[in-house]
């Protein structure tokens, strides 16, 4: 997921419904999904909902008693921990190509100079600035590998109660960015954190600062998470005094692929890793995206955003009970023989009904990108059950693979900025790319530098640990295409890879959030009040890392409560997560509703489709 900027320095404002755009009372009344809604429903900025969501919930997240107001600080508390003068020194520290712009001590409540969320609309930089926090020390620099770097970062380090732990936090989309709003949860939980924007400033949709500038490539590919957690750790042993106990990298989306890189890359940066919906492939995702742009060119046969409700209701009508629960979700949707016939105009009553050409595209939606041969090039889209995006359209199909009114869809910005501008040569667009001739010269371009190898000998054999999951309602990035990496990963690693690595699939779960299924599991930010190993999957992982036993299963709740420190609606809707291939099984006449009532059983890996 991708995040906020580094600019402004107004106050918080004086309430939390100046973010919200809507009362508590309102929030209380309504649940955390209808908030979420009208957050989301004022925006199409592309992958930044965390942010907009983070944004909604900032000062309920980051300070006791989310209905206070925020406006002032309140007088200067009495400086622990370390002093300030121990952060003003980090700004004469000397590190390899990194600038130290500032080094600030900063009091708890007080609002962040040059920090802002985004605003409602998703626009970066122009949110409600940053307050609220604990004691921190706050450092600000940029790094220059080379010439044309420009990588900036931010290190925040708690001026008391440190717990050891060093947080590197993920970015998605093009990045270009830092996120504020993680960060803040990481210091809350105690823990010191990094971030940086990748190398350029500007929209997670903006791909033109990569034209002409392949070293802004390779900073966004790999090098500038690799360089800011080296600078990152000398500055929090200069300023603890001793380095961090165990380092963690989470991250989502394209964060979660700047995670395996850094684990395939550089194998001492991180103890743990968590990487959530991987664009471990980012040239085979490209081609996904593509595929589905041209699946809808010919007259006629773009699917409208208003006929996904009718292909969600015909899916789930299908597939709900292939797993012998009727609960809305479809377990596995690579068991739903989706029969897309039901669709058709003349079988179906519904005015959203599927025309011939309609139902071709949604077939090669299905499919995937094909060669002149019919190899599969790249991974398709499944039917999951779960398309309507929720709570808002930016998450399902009609925020990424159909084209809203009026508006482009993100993977037209996402594949053809790709296409156009991170390949530095003149190369094919969306709608020009040949599946038999340019896939080769793609990847020549650009895998080096994007794409994340399935070999992580080096990161497993000196005990690093990895946690993966991926909704199956994702319409961003195929979800088969993690069940390939995790696959591949195990054939190249042996006995230490099945060992040291797991997988979660999760059912209705859209693009690192939101969906019909249980889309919070303490996957996006380090463990709040209330998480552990048992409901966190970052607390899972810490624990693993820290001689704890790997996770086998977690407990989840369907809704936005707890995601990115929401508060949690009572009482909860609970699924209980299982390591793949294991699945959830409801024992008979139990509670659905709770975890406590599914069983993890043994299964060996379902065959994926055909490629």
């Amino acid at each position: 997921m991708a995040f906020t900027p580094h600019l402004g320095v107004p106050y918080w404002p004086t309430n939390v419904s100046d973010v919200l755009g809507t009362s508590m009372a309102a929030y209380s009344d309504k649940g955390e999904g209808a908030v979420a809604r009208r957050l989301f429903q004022r925006s199409w900025s592309g992958w930044n909902l965390t942010a907009l969501l983070g944004s909604a919930v900032f000062s309920m997240a980051l300070v006791d008693g989310y209905g206070s107001a925020l406006a002032q600080p309140g007088p200067p508390a009495t400086l622990a921990g370390q002093p300030v003068d121990a952060c003003s020194a980090l700004s004469r520290m000397r590190i390899e190509a990194v600038h130290i712009v500032s080094a600030t001590h900063q009091m708890a409540g007080a609002r962040l100079e040059g920090a802002r969320l985004p605003n409602p609309n998703g626009s970066v930089g122009s949110g409600a600035p940053v307050a609220g926090l604990p004691a921190f020390c706050r450092v600000v620099g940029s790094i220059a590998p080379e010439f044309g770097s420009d990588i900036g970062f931010e290190v925040w380090l708690p001026a008391d109660k440190w717990d050891g732990r060093f947080y590197g936090v993920g970015l998605g989309g093009f990045a270009g960015s830092i996120d504020y709003i993680t960060l803040g949860l990481a210091l809350k939980a105690g823990q010191a954190s990094a971030a940086t924007d990748t190398g350029h400033r500007g929209s997670p949709m903006d791909s033109a600062w990569a034209k002409g500038h392949p070293e802004r490539v390779r900073d966004y590919g790999w090098r500038a998470v690799h360089l800011t957690t080296v600078a990152a750790k000398k500055l929090v042993a200069a300023y603890y005094a001793r380095g961090p106990s165990h380092s963690y990298f989470v991250g989502c989306s394209g964060g979660g692929r700047q995670g395996l890189m850094e684990a395939s890359r550089f194998p001492d940066d991180y103890d743990g890793i968590l990487a959530g919906a991987p664009a471990a492939n980012f040239t085979n995702l490209a081609m996904s995206m593509t595929n589905a742009i041209q699946a809808q060119l010919p007259a006629g046969a773009a699917i409208r955003t208003s006929q996904a409700r009718l292909l969600q209701d015909e899916v789930v009508r299908q597939c709900d009970t292939i797993d012998g629960q009727a609960d809305g979700l479809v377990a596995d949707p690579r068991l739903c023989h989706f029969d897309t016939s039901k669709l058709a105009c003349g079988t179906s009553k519904s005015d959203q009904c599927f025309s011939p050409v309609q139902l071709s595209a949604l077939k090669r939606i299905y499919a995937g990108p094909r060669d002149a041969s019919g190899h599969v090039v790249a991974r398709g889209f499944l039917p999951s059950g779960s398309e309507v995006g929720s709570p808002t359209p930016q998450l399902g199909w009609e925020g990424y693979l159909l084209t809203p009114p009026g508006r482009e869809p993100r993977n037209e910005s996402l594949a053809g900025g790709l296409l156009g501008d991170l390949v530095q040569e003149p190369f094919a667009t969306t709608a020009s790319f040949d599946f038999s001739k340019h896939p080769a010269q793609l990847k020549g371009a650009l895998a080096q530098d994007l794409d994340a190898q399935p070999d992580l000998g080096r990161f497993f054999k000196r005990g690093g640990k990895l946690i993966l999951w991926h909704g199956w309602a994702d319409a961003a990035i195929p979800p088969e295409a993690t069940i390939d990496y995790f696959e591949a990963l195990k054939r190249n690693g042996g006995a230490q890879a099945k060992k040291s690595s797991r997988l979660f699939m999760v059912s209705g779960v859209q693009h690192c959030m939101g969906g019909t299924g249980p889309a919070s599991f303490g996957q996006l930010n380090a463990p709040q009040n209330g998480e552990n190993a048992e409901n966190s999957m970052v607390a899972a992982l810490q624990s693993w890392v820290e001689g704890g036993p790997a996770p086998e299963t977690l407990v989840a709740r369907r809704g936005f409560g707890g995601v990115m420190g929401m508060p949690i609606s009572k009482p909860e809707q609970q699924r209980r997560l299982c390591a793949y291939p294991a699945k959830e099984v409801l024992r008979a006449g139990a509670d659905p509703d709770k975890a406590t009532s599914y069983d993890c059983q043994p299964a060996q890996a379902r065959p994926s489709r055909s490629q």
